[in-house]
């Protein structure tokens, strides 16, 4: 169920909904037509080959009996734990589904590891017993870095336990035709299943990507594909735009991203909390282009800092909710206080209720076409990620760099502190180049905040291990008072999931991200089986080769990176910030910049309607 309040703009919205009635946007995606997102002959062939996502859950409605008999024969094996080895779409509608729902009796544990972080590899391989555990490989290419060196990671510790009973330990979700087909068939893993490959990955939760470790987790998948058949039919083209749930939330994200309001701040019912990273990462790769995209902003479940991130003139304020939960009122009743507040009418909001948690299959899906609506009215294709293989071919660079001198060819720091190194791109030194650490990590965080603009965001890239708690709440931490201090939008993400999700958005979207690089050291390397590196020397490449995409693009970026460990270096940068206070939303002329925006935007964008 959508309910929504949408201010002063809900006349636009309205006008856009019969614009899109009309057209007949729904009938035209349905049967193919990319001429609702490109003009010329390439881009439209690359999108008629990216919407099998539209017949997914009738298709593996039909295909449901292998999965699920893989699932029950994974069973009867006493298997113990699942790994999912993969990253972006491959990974994210899985982290969803396992956390998402609680595990049924005699059903194995489902572990999602996106990270080369050495700590994260080394800390879910404490926990298992090869004997009894089964690795999901899942990569739409086949040739993903991150997926391919943990295969061959727990494929060499697998087979030196095992010996060849390995490959009845190893499954593989992948396109036909991909390298990683033709090496599970060569080993003889347990099963591989060949998606559909007009499905693209952050399209492919309802595909064999996100059913095959749902199964595994002993979720109903036939339910989630029964959801996902009942959105099919309210999204259809015979119904109403008004009243189409996938045309309305679409035409209200991209009509107020138009209006000014492009930061998508979701938050998310803690019963359904992994449930934003998904969305973030369709929202984020899907828009980011062409100097523009909507931002989303994943909320923190405290009401303080709820408050915090919908607060603001740029702000759109999404809920996910299940009925009857606990955290539903609460999420109401903040959008409510903030939808009142403000000489323009608070923050406009949309309210998305999900009746139970099998209800997620349709909400995948109205997400899936929303996005397809918002990247229309936003004038980009919503079906292709045209900046990601940037980073990519920067990381490959700077890999071949360590090959072939044992180190990276980095540029000499902007500031060198104790065991800090910090990098700038876009910004001047802000203290001489040899300070106390202290004074040099305050100096640098100071110099990024003062080049915020309105309008702008912050995002903390960290690479650190996602499974460690405390370090979570240092980064929270940090973000709660980035956000206090500075009154703009601000995201975590964890290095190298976010290179698979916002990093799209980073490098080809606006030019309103503040970007704060942390790499810290991981003292103890891992050695990556086949190749001359360890995960650390491939988690600093990957580091090393986004910020040279940031820098390339003149994006405004402090790369810290720290010659000890993560906690040392986010405290650093709390403590530099300062303790919460009062927000400051924007720096000195700050009206006069806003009077000249208002003006830009009345004369210079494209009519709405």
């Amino acid at each position: 169920m959508l309910s929504a309040r949408l201010l002063e703009h809900a006349p636009a919205v309205s006008r856009r909904l019969a614009a899109l009635g009309r057209s007949r946007f729904i009938e035209r995606m349905r049967r193919g037509d990319a001429s609702l997102w490109a003009r010329d002959a390439a881009a439209r062939r690359i999108i008629r080959d990216r919407l099998g996502w539209l017949r997914a859950p009738a298709l593996m409605l039909r295909r449901l009996p292998r999965i699920e008999a893989f699932a029950r024969a994974t069973r009867r094996a006493g298997t113990r734990h699942v790994v999912l080895l993969g990253m972006g779409g491959s990974s994210l509608c899985v982290e969803v589904f396992g956390r998402v729902f609680p595990r049924p009796a005699g059903h194995p544990d489902l572990i999602v590891l996106d990270s080369t972080v050495p700590s994260a590899v080394r800390r879910v391989e404490s926990l298992l017993d090869l004997t009894k555990t089964l690795f999901v490989v899942s990569s739409k290419s086949g040739t993903t870095a991150e997926t391919d060196a943990l295969q061959s990671y727990f494929w060499s510790r697998a087979s030196r336990r095992l010996g060849r009973a390995a490959a009845r330990r190893f499954a593989a979700i992948t396109d036909p035709g991909t390298p990683l087909a033709a090496l599970a068939s060569s080993r003889g893993y347990r099963s591989v299943f060949l998606n559909p490959p007009d499905i693209g990955g952050r399209y492919s939760a309802l595909s064999y990507f996100g059913l095959v470790p749902a199964a595994l987790a002993g979720i109903d998948t036939g339910a989630l594909l029964r959801g996902a058949g009942a959105m099919h039919q309210a999204c259809g083209p015979g119904v109403d735009a008004a009243r189409n749930a996938g045309l309305v939330l679409g035409a209200a994200l991209g009509t107020l991203a138009r209006r000014g309001r492009d930061k998508i701040v979701l938050i998310v019912d803690r019963g359904l909390e992994p449930y934003g990273l998904w969305i973030e990462q369709l929202l984020a790769e899907s828009t980011g282009k062409k100097g523009r995209g909507l931002v989303p902003v994943v909320a923190p479940a405290a009401p303080d800092a709820r408050s915090v991130a919908l607060a603001g003139p740029d702000r759109v304020g999404v809920g996910v909710v299940l009925e009857g939960s606990p955290d539903a009122g609460r999420v109401r009743a903040i959008m409510t206080r903030h939808a009142g507040r403000g000489a323009a009418g608070g923050t406009p909001h949309i309210i998305l209720t999900l009746a139970d948690r099998y209800e997620l299959g349709g909400s995948m899906l109205q997400w899936e076409i929303a996005v397809a609506v918002a990247g229309m009215i936003l004038g980009i294709n919503p079906f292709d990620e045209p900046n990601v293989a940037e980073s990519k071919r920067n990381s490959e660079a700077a890999l071949a760099e360590f090959a072939a001198t044992g180190g990276f060819e980095e540029e000499t720091p902007g500031l060198e502190a104790g065991r800090a190194r910090i990098f700038l791109s876009g910004l001047p030194s802000p203290a001489p180049r040899r300070s106390a650490e202290r004074t040099a990590v305050a100096a640098a965080a100071r110099a990024l905040l003062s080049r915020r603009r309105p309008g702008d965001y912050v995002a903390l890239l960290a690479y650190v291990d996602p499974f460690d708690r405390a370090l979570g709440r240092l980064l929270e931490r940090l973000r709660a008072r980035v956000a206090s201090r500075t009154g703009l939008a601000t995201t975590v993400g964890y290095g190298p999931r976010y290179l698979h999700s916002t990093g799209q958005l980073h490098k080809g979207g606006p030019d309103s991200g503040l970007f704060l690089e942390v790499v810290p050291d991981d003292s103890a390397d891992l050695w990556i089986p086949g190749r001359p590196l360890g995960f650390e020397t491939l988690k600093q490449a990957q580091a090393l080769g986004d910020y040279r995409s940031l820098k390339r693009r003149r994006r405004r970026a402090l790369r810290l990176r720290y010659l000890s460990g993560a906690r040392r270096a986010l405290r650093a940068l709390a403590e530099a910030i300062g303790s919460p206070g009062r927000p400051r939303r924007d720096g000195p002329g700050s009206a006069r910049r806003r009077d000249h925006a208002r003006r830009r935007s009345s004369t210079g964008r494209p009519s709405l309607v």
